[in-house]
């Protein structure tokens, strides 16, 4: 049963406002919906985007937070900064990573990190908070 169950899943399309993150192999890594969950590859809930700035755990554990240019931990402390046109920095403003218009995201070395199926300001954020929070691809230091 479980195994129809995860079939169904896997045709199911992607709905408007849905993203789905690849590797640079193009394998799925992970959805974020329109709602603002997050899913890994086989669709368990790793986390939540709530009402676009809210950042919390599959458990609802609060994590930080993206909001008015900063990525921020649990106590509001600035992690990373998110420029206007994509580009993600550290907190001495060193750039980590950049979100383009097509959704390809690089490292400071212009290295894919992963790929989107396309990005605007609001997704930008939702790429970010995946890339801070849930991927384990950057980290503070």
């Amino acid at each position: 049963m479980r195994n129809l169950l995860v079939c169904v899943l896997l045709t199911l399309p992607l709905q408007a406002g849905d993203l789905r993150l690849e590797d640079d192999g193009y394998q799925t890594l992970a959805y974020i919906r329109e709602d603002g969950r997050i899913e890994d590859e086989s669709f368990q809930t790793l986390g939540y985007i709530r009402d676009g700035s809210r950042i919390e755990d599959s458990s609802f554990h609060l994590l930080g937070y993206v909001r008015d240019g900063r990525i921020e931990g649990e106590s509001f402390e600035t992690l990373f900064h998110l420029e206007d046109d994509g580009r993600i920095t550290d907190p001495g403003f060193s750039l980590v990573a950049r979100i383009s218009g097509d959704g390809t995201v690089e490292d400071e070395s212009y290295d894919t990190l992963l790929y989107t199926d396309g990005s605007d300001d609001a997704q930008t954020a939702k790429i970010a908070a995946y890339l801070v929070f849930f991927s384990g691809l950057l980290v503070e230091e």
